[in-house]
């Protein structure tokens, strides 16, 4: 009941993989699950041009392989922004509490300096 539950508001799309077809279900676009299809597709058309004996369960693993990858080296480098841009955020407030130092500086200096002429 409870798995129900789940895929209540969810869609159901047939996709063509690898020759095979399959159910996707889920709260997306149709469009979407085709664009992931056909990337899947893609992938495995490259890898079959490369080794055109393999196969279907050997493909459908290299692809994993493949996609999981992917996937892998995108996370590292996401995560390497994330960090970068902590990094420049750290920077960015360090620089304005320079800045507004050297303003407050340059106030006291006018003061200063106002005090000396007048």
């Amino acid at each position: 009941m409870a798995n129900e539950d789940k895929h209540k508001n969810s869609k159901k799309y047939a996709v063509n993989i690898f020759g095979e077809e399959m159910i996707v279900i889920g709260d997306v676009s149709q469009d979407y699950v085709k664009e992931l299809a056909g990337y899947i597709n893609k992938m495995g058309e490259e890898i079959k041009h490369a080794y055109p004996r393999l196969p279907r369960r050997r493909l459908f693993g290299l692809s994993l392989i493949n996609l999981a990858d992917e996937y892998f080296k995108l996370r590292d480098k996401y995560i390497d922004r994330v960090k970068e841009k902590k990094q420049l955020e750290n920077e960015n407030e360090k620089l304005r509490k320079k800045i507004n130092s050297l303003q407050k500086n340059c106030e006291d200096l006018s003061i200063l300096l106002e005090e000396v002429d007048g």
